[in-house]
């Protein structure tokens, strides 16, 4: 589907050594072989101009040298994941540990018999939306296959979002302007063809203006993917080869025009013979994936298999209640192994599931947009806090103003904070909006929910809060 000749290898290999200042231009045999297979995706060339066109303090300049940072030496050439010669045996192998979804395996085995007629055969799919109920193993399926093709796997969760600069970049034009989530898989990755799973799309909310699935339209359809321009970018990224699979419950909460530009495959709970695999598999991931794996017998008895199917529980569900079993078989036999070859053995004693809360009546609180700076400039914050956020980056930080705007009834979260007058306590943001503090700090829920979801969006390590900084003092 993607055929590259020597040439294109040749002119990527050739532009990587020119990037090399302890390359000499001398001859020497290349084997065409064993270089990878490779497109272009980012054109680097236009977004060092960016660079020499804008200040280093502008939100454009930050954020194509951040990500001219991630492209490293690549000159924007992005390696091609190409279908292993074991592809067969392993997608049989995902049938086993899968067993309801033989029609997706199906799919993808007829995708890939087209792609490997192209050359060297590259990871290529039409975008899938498996349909199902929650907890069945939709996104353990999706994580599976791109382990077998060894391709970057991104996860968007669009349970709750309402803003459209989650997939396609807020300007650069705003204070936290940035590029989207799938750019940022591009060039994190390094994978000219990752595999990008848009979970829970029946679950997105709020005013239509700000689509979080808006994007999609340009992102589906491989001709005008190919000349995608991220808002945060503003230069065009080749998207065309991306892998898409989407997730939902509900396919009637979707808009018609996206669902036309996907296949689409219901996929059922497990049977109750198809959940003796799929239990074979969730221990063997319980004893690879942890530590003391090892030490508990490497099949679960037929009396415990009996029990667990009959709980009715979701697979997801299951694998949290078999490692607390495993805790309890430790706790029960005092130390003490339980087998003859010296292993741990769960008994069914040992399988008793909680009571689960029930969350599908839960309420999603939407995001909402914030207005210009130029209509607000100013707003009182109460039951504020200040929190510090930690990005991935060394010293890439900044400070946010959390509360509650009492005239707009709703929790805020400010851009990172430029300067703070103590005296008058009053904070400005890069945004060049201005935030007075009132009364002392506190906590509100609805500003904690706009947090949590901020961080998420921004990908947030982790947090400290410095309020205490900021407090009055007399």
């Amino acid at each position: 589907m993607y055929a590259h000749d020597n040439n294109n290898r040749l002119r990527h290999y050739l532009r990587q050594k020119a990037l090399d200042d302890e390359y000499d231009f001398g001859y020497e045999a290349i084997d065409f072989e064993q270089l990878p297979e490779v497109v272009r995706i980012f054109n680097t060339r236009k977004m060092h101009a960016m660079l020499q066109e804008h200040e280093r303090k502008s939100n454009l300049y930050r954020n194509h040298q951040r990500y001219l940072d991630f492209l490293g030496k690549t000159a924007g050439f992005l390696e091609l994941a190409l279908l292993p010669e074991s592809i067969v045996d392993g997608l049989a192998a995902l049938g086993e540990q899968f067993p309801n979804f033989s029609e997706v395996i199906d799919f993808y085995r007829h995708q890939f018999a087209l792609a490997r007629l192209a050359g060297r055969g590259a990871f290529a799919a039409n975008p899938l939306l498996i349909a199902g109920p929650p907890g069945i193993g939709k996104t353990a399926f999706c994580q599976a296959l791109a382990r077998l093709v060894d391709t970057h796997y991104e996860l968007i969760s669009f349970s709750g979002i309402t803003a459209g600069f989650v997939l396609g970049g807020m300007s650069s034009g705003w204070a936290d302007g940035k590029p989207g989530r799938v750019v940022e898989a591009l060039a994190r990755g390094l994978r000219a063809n990752p595999l990008i799973v848009m979970d829970e799309m029946d679950k997105v909310g709020g005013d239509k203006r700000y689509d979080p699935l808006g994007a999609l339209y340009q992102l589906l359809e491989k001709e005008t993917a190919a000349q995608f321009v991220d808002e945060g970018l503003e230069v065009a990224t080749d998207c065309s080869k991306i892998v898409w699979v989407g997730t939902a419950n509900d396919l009637s909460l979707i808009a018609e025009p996206i669902l036309s530009r996907f296949t689409i495959l219901d996929v059922k709970r497990p049977t109750p013979r198809q959940m003796e695999n799929v239990l074979s598999s969730i221990y063997r991931d319980i004893r690879r994936g942890h530590d003391w794996g090892k030490e508990f017998s490497e099949e679960l008895s037929p009396a415990l298999v009996r029990k667990i199917i009959s709980s009715r529980l979701e697979p997801r569900l299951i694998k949290q209640e078999l490692i607390t079993a495993c805790g309890k078989a430790v706790i029960r036999n005092a130390g003490k192994r339980s087998t003859a070859n010296g292993l741990y053995d769960i008994s069914p004693e040992d399988f008793n599931p909680r009571e689960t809360v029930n969350l599908t009546k839960r309420i999603v609180m939407p995001i909402f947009a914030v207005a210009p700076v130029h209509e607000e400039p100013e707003e009182t914050i109460s039951r504020w806090s200040i929190r510090e956020a930690r990005f991935d980056e060394p010293n890439d930080q900044s400070r946010h103003v959390v509360g509650y705007v009492a005239r707009k009834g709703k929790g805020r979260v400010s851009s990172a904070i430029q300067s703070f007058d103590r005296d008058k306590m009053r904070i400005q943001t890069r945004s060049g909006r201005v935030y007075q503090l009132e009364g002392p700090p506190g906590f509100d829920p609805d500003a904690e929910y706009v947090w949590a979801h901020w961080k998420t969006l921004n990908q947030v390590r982790d947090e400290t809060d410095v309020t205490q900084e900021y407090r009055l003092m007399h």
